[in-house]
């Protein structure tokens, strides 16, 4: 009876952990998709006007995949994140570094044209 008692408080206490856990993952992932959005819409700010049309298609690809995958709240999490970061006032020494990092994020090379 010991015995399961002990293993019973073992597995009791173990959930908090568990749940700890994912709600950290789930917090890092929201971050993620928030930063996602913000570099998006800088990568939009930084961008000429030849290229933003590009980035308008990708950006609502994004927006869509995120919709079909993982819900309209992460969509809306990266549609506000990426109104900041393309109305905000940004550093633009850092343009070079939004447009790469946008473009990594959409699984593009540089340069390159699907």
């Amino acid at each position: 009876m010991i015995k399961n008692a002990s293993l019973l408080c073992a597995v009791a206490l173990s959930f908090p952990t568990f749940a700890s856990a994912a709600e950290d993952e789930e917090a890092m992932f929201d971050e993620s998709v928030r930063n996602f959005g913000f570099t998006s819409g800088a990568a939009h700010q930084c961008a000429g006007p030849a290229k933003r049309p590009e980035i308008e298609s990708d950006a609502l690809r994004a927006f869509s995949g995120l919709v079909r995958l993982f819900g309209s709240d992460h969509a809306f999490m990266y549609a506000a994140a990426f109104g900041a970061g393309s109305t905000m006032q940004i550093d633009r020494s850092k343009c070079p570094e939004h447009l790469a990092s946008f473009s990594k994020s959409m699984d593009r090379q540089a340069g390159d044209k699907q």
